[in-house]
């Protein structure tokens, strides 16, 4: 969980959030990719040693592979894509910080990216030869019928039941993230991140500013919203991460690699921790990596200056709250998912993109970012300013 070395973080950057079918849907997974990619080299002078990305729905075909050419990566730079769910892009930083600390690789270009747009439909084989049926669709499982295979929109529900979390406090804290991306947005806080898409071929508009966030959400307008995942519940479209359009990257290499290629880290990657847990309640993820990831470090809570927690749903991020107990002040302070999408493959590394973007406008020194995981886990990473 303690890194032997400490790795360098370059250029962690952004697309800008698109929402289902929106801006960024004519452009394919690989191209939202790529355009990062291309951002990063431009920044680190381009040597690579290998390519990591992280990918749900897109990864089908190694979209790892298929960005890094499209973005003019040499063909000599082996690519490859990772899948842990939601934090599939942080897993993929996670096993660059490995293979740099074993001395396989020095320098890598790592990311992360979904288009919920364009993400294909799976549909089951026939069982047997020859037999023409309907389709149906194809079972994702993310875990077994006996110990309970739940929608993610349940799992949350189920936590507002335990935690006793009301469907005000959800709609509270989602309109509290609009404001907070929205402030952040007019402030400018979010430029230094985002890398703005060109229009192309005449027929695509440039994407400059993030879809997902309402600046003229109302607690009245959240409150009319219905329920999502069950009937009488408290989870709605309102107070939960929308399924966006997005990708991430950034550069991750050994200090000694960086010095010599004359480029300074815009922070140190120094540990990581993933947890694992009942599927069921899969949204405390972050409520277990923390305080392990904390205690590898023989650090505290005070000791760290800002979180950023991945906003699946309300509910969940509440509970995990109830059980961490961080101030509002440290939590979350340019807004989360619920504002700012969710694209599954792409959210660990933005979510890395916005802490140190804050870090360094505020002058602080230490943070972390989290997310819960479908399937019962949990993921926390530790990030210094050098």
């Amino acid at each position: 969980m303690k890194l032997n070395r400490p790795v360098g973080i370059v250029a962690p950057c952004r697309t800008p959030s698109g929402k289902l079918a929106g801006s960024l849907a004519l452009r394919e997974p690989h191209e939202l990719l790529a355009h990062v990619m291309t951002h990063v080299v431009g920044r680190t002078g381009g040597r690579v040693d290998e390519v990591i990305a992280g990918s749900v729905r897109c990864g089908l075909g190694n979209v790892a592979r298929v960005a890094a050419l499209h973005a003019g990566i040499d063909m000599s730079v082996p690519a490859f894509t990772v899948d842990r769910q939601c934090a599939s892009s942080l897993e993929a930083l996670a096993v660059a910080a490995a293979k740099i600390n074993a001395g396989l690789v020095e320098r890598t270009l790592v990311g992360g990216v979904e288009s919920a747009s364009r993400g294909p439909w799976f549909m089951e084989k026939t069982s047997r030869p020859y037999a023409y049926g309907e389709p149906r669709p194809y079972r994702i499982r993310l875990s077994t019928d006996t110990i309970g295979d739940l929608s993610m929109g349940e799992t949350a529900e189920l936590l507002a039941d335990e935690y006793d979390i009301t469907r005000e406090q959800m709609d509270a804290f989602a309109h509290q993230s609009h404001m907070r991306a929205a402030d952040a947005v007019a402030h400018g806080s979010f430029d230094t991140e985002t890398v703005p898409l060109p229009p192309r071929r005449g027929r695509l508009d440039p994407v400059v500013r993030d879809e997902t966030i309402r600046a003229d959400t109302t607690l009245g307008g959240l409150a009319k919203l219905s329920p999502a995942f069950r009937k009488g519940g408290r989870v709605t479209a309102g107070n939960a991460s929308p399924l966006t359009d997005g990708a991430s990257a950034c550069y991750a290499a050994s200090l000694e690699s960086l010095e010599a290629d004359g480029l300074s880290p815009d922070t140190l990657l120094v540990g990581i921790s993933t947890v694992a847990l009942d599927p069921k309640h899969m949204g405390m993820g972050p409520a277990q990596a923390i305080p392990r990831l904390l205690e590898a470090h023989g650090l505290g809570q005070d000791d760290i200056d800002l979180f950023e927690i991945n906003e699946a749903f309300a509910s969940q991020i509440l509970a995990v709250n109830r059980e961490l107990g961080l101030p509002s002040e440290k939590l979350n302070i340019h807004g989360g998912a619920i504002a700012l999408g969710h694209p599954f493959g792409a959210t660990g590394v933005r979510l890395v993109a916005t802490l140190v973007n804050a870090m360094k406008q505020r002058g602080k020194k230490r943070g972390i970012v989290s997310l819960c995981i479908g399937g019962g886990q949990g993921m926390a990473a530790l990030f210094e300013l050098p």
